[in-house]
């Protein structure tokens, strides 16, 4: 059972991080091409990476994941929920210092996609670590 469980959480780190490209594909999408992407940025796969990483916290449980891993595994939600808050001043139509809060969602994607790639690398080690 430990075993099918870690498979399933190296699968879904691998997904994670292709979440996390789309999710940034769909935003300069939204931006250069139409403004329709922005739905399913906001709304459709901002729910996967939201989710997806509780899900593979669940597993991980199973797979006796290390702490490091199960910390940044929970670092990819708290970091979406910062995505929201960071355009918080948007909606608002705040003006001047505080408005420039929300060009740390641009920032803050990187810290998401830096966290999953960390999670990956830590997988792949663990990966190496049973063959």
């Amino acid at each position: 059972m430990r075993e099918t469980a870690r498979r399933i959480f190296i699968y879904a780190s691998y997904v994670l991080v292709a979440s996390v490209v789309v999710q940034v594909l769909l935003a300069g999408l939204g931006v250069f091409q139409s403004s329709d992407w922005f739905f399913w940025h906001a709304s459709v796969n901002s729910i996967i990476v939201f989710f997806l990483p509780i899900v593979m916290l669940i597993i991980g449980r199973w797979a006796g994941l290390s702490r490091r891993m199960v910390l940044l595994t929970a670092a990819v939600p708290v970091l979406v929920i910062l995505q929201s808050v960071f355009l918080i001043p948007y909606h608002l139509n705040a003006h001047g210092v505080l408005r420039a809060i929300a060009s740390l969602h641009v920032v803050n994607a990187f810290a998401i996609f830096y966290a999953a790639m960390l999670l990956l690398d830590e997988t792949r080690t663990m990966q190496a670590k049973s063959a």
